[in-house]
């Protein structure tokens, strides 16, 4: 369970000194610290499932997301979010793993979301159609299709087949919120190489 220091404060409201308290807990592992005045008291929950805990608003995508839908072969080595308004990357590294944040459009952030779900513990996650549109927003820039497809299927190694099991409308409605070169490229290749009936 997720616990933060004002919660923390409360339970132990008895004590001469509270804060004592928490630094023994954790000194002890009772409680694990994911970054400051944030705790988790279960040493074996999934990393991913803490991510926008650690900084809020944020939802799973990028790397992390890509690997997760089968996009890429890799295990992402962070799990990877996208973040509003930071302005500047965030990492954090804790018990459960290296946490790594980076800012999308505004336009962009709340559309193409979906949630995973484990217990009491509940995480947004971009779909595999947003994921890929939030990384091109990031990765090097590229001026015509020939370069897309040789940053997407060779550079970054997505898997051409997961790729084409895209819903591509709903990831051409997604691209042009970001107003980026990269995005703008991603919809002239799906409307050359992929299903048209989708695009129309």
């Amino acid at each position: 369970m997720i616990i933060t220091t004002s919660m923390l404060r409360r339970k132990y409201s008895d004590y001469s000194n509270p804060l004592d308290k928490i630094k023994r807990d954790t000194d002890s592992g009772v409680l694990i610290r994911l970054t400051r005045g944030i705790y988790e008291t279960d040493g074996g929950v999934n990393p991913c499932l803490l991510a926008s805990s650690i900084l809020s608003p944020s939802y799973l995508s990028f790397d992390w997301a890509l690997s997760y839908y089968g996009l890429i072969p890799e295990k992402s080595v962070a799990v990877t979010s996208a973040t509003l308004n930071v302005r500047k990357n965030k990492t954090f590294v804790n018990k459960f793993g290296r946490y790594e944040y980076s800012d999308i459009p505004a336009s962009a952030f709340s559309e193409g979301l979906t949630y995973l779900e484990s217990g009491e513990y509940i995480v947004k996650i971009a779909t595999k159609e947003k994921a890929i549109c939030d990384s091109l927003s990031k990765w090097r820039v590229v001026r015509n299709i020939k370069d897309l497809k040789e940053l997407l299927f060779v550079d970054k190694r997505i898997d051409e087949d997961e790729f084409s099991t895209c819903d591509f409308k709903s990831m051409m409605r997604l691209a042009v919120l970001y107003r980026k070169t990269n995005l703008d490229m991603l919809i002239k290749l799906i409307r050359k190489e992929y299903d048209h009936e989708q695009c129309d």
